[in-house]
């Protein structure tokens, strides 16, 4: 894929950032931790998809948005909230400097 310097270099630069986070501040009893989604079906993808005028080209977009995916599908927002409602919480208290990957596998083969 073309044309993805920009929006590469921002992801290691936050997975980066949440590692050196955690290594200079845990210990301020703060944790830092960073989700990497897959994509995610939210408002602003709905809006893009209702772009295409023709109901056959919208089911093809769609379509292809979904078949980088797994599951099949994109992520559905309360997934991606049900991961941070777990780094959250006391279940993940010894969790920090970590990148929980809610990307229905795709990382798997990367």
């Amino acid at each position: 894929m073309r044309e993805r310097f920009a929006y590469t270099a921002t992801k290691f630069a936050i997975v980066g950032m949440t590692k050196s986070l955690a290594l200079d501040h845990s210990s301020a009893g703060v944790r830092f931790n960073a989700i990497c989604p897959c994509r995610v079906e939210t408002p602003w993808v709905q809006r893009r998809l209702e772009e295409y005028a023709d109901p056959a080209e919208r089911a093809a977009a769609t379509s292809d948005m979904a078949a980088t995916q797994l599951a099949g599908r994109m992520a559905r927002p309360a997934e991606i909230a049900a991961a941070a409602l777990y780094l959250a919480s006391d279940e993940a208290a010894m969790v920090t400097g970590s990148t929980l990957m809610v990307d229905s596998g795709w990382s798997a083969g990367k």
